[in-house]
């Protein structure tokens, strides 16, 4: 039975105060996913500096981080702006160290290969996988000071392809064998990095009347019926950065209720 997207469910199960005196960078922290994340590591005590290009959902998530256990602060950047987002790094990295990096920020639209133009094209790698290098690696120093890790998000079945977005596909791929490679490099200063792949996710953006039938076609050629909620990919990048995931480091992990598995999400989403 196909579960409501508005179905209550508590992912949290790690312990308060598990991330004192720990910080974060987070990419695409205004809304969605990004937005879960930080809530999630502010509640448990981290220090999160978060970027994202509007300012305004910036805001929003540090009102709704107040009173929590750690502290929230933000600087709108786009991360397709090398300079800018470097320096970023650079200025919470020597202020607070970086014990945790969150690869977030991300976007794409469906369309068939022939269909997407170089401009497009070139768009959605830039931010999906040029990006998510600048970042990574100029967070590099103070993760290695850290013995910190990095979660970047990817998509479901990246592995696989994906009908109407090879685009967007080919920069996760990307992003899984830098991930992969540099877990090898990185392992003797003690960094692990991992790629965490939701299946459909249902934000306040995605939920409205004209996406709904999609939203519903996508959940129901999920195998388990339902989707991916931002609170457990939040409770999954917690777990990866904490003592307990000292050994996880290279992996995709796909968070999707085997939806890689499945019928093909692929086909429908391209319908």
């Amino acid at each position: 039975m196909t579960a409501s997207f508005n179905d209550p469910y508590n992912a949290s199960v790690l312990r308060d105060g598990l991330f004192a005196n720990r910080s974060a960078f987070v990419s695409g922290a205004g809304s969605g996913i990004g937005r879960a994340i930080v809530l999630r590591l502010v509640e448990l005590g981290m220090n999160v500096f978060g970027t994202g290009r509007r300012v305004e959902m910036l805001e929003e998530t540090a009102g709704l981080a107040k009173g929590m256990a750690g502290t929230f602060t933000y600087k709108p950047c786009n991360v397709r702006e090398t300079e800018a987002v470097e320096a970023l790094v650079r200025e919470f990295g020597e202020s607070h160290g970086i014990d945790l990096l969150v690869n977030n920020a991300g976007g794409q639209f469906f369309a068939p290969a022939t269909q997407i133009s170089r401009r497009g094209w070139d768009a959605v790698i830039d931010l999906n996988l040029n990006a998510v290098f600048t970042v990574t690696k100029a967070a590099y120093t103070y993760l290695k000071a850290s013995r910190g890790s990095v979660a970047s998000i990817s998509l479901s079945g990246v592995d696989r392809g994906s009908m109407g977005l090879a685009h967007s596909i080919a920069a996760r791929a990307g992003v899984l064998g830098m991930t992969r490679s540099l877990a090898l490099e990185w392992a003797k200063d003690g960094i692990r990095l991992n790629c965490i792949a939701p299946g459909t996710v249902v934000t306040e953006g995605l939920a409205g009347e004209a996406a709904r039938p999609m939203l519903e076609r996508l959940v129901e050629a999920t195998p388990m019926g339902i989707p991916t909620s931002v609170e457990e990919v939040a409770e999954l990048v917690a777990y990866l950065a904490s003592p307990a995931g000292r050994l996880m480091t290279g992996q995709l992990i796909q968070i999707d209720g085997a939806a890689h598995l499945g019928p093909g999400l692929h086909m429908i989403a391209a319908e």
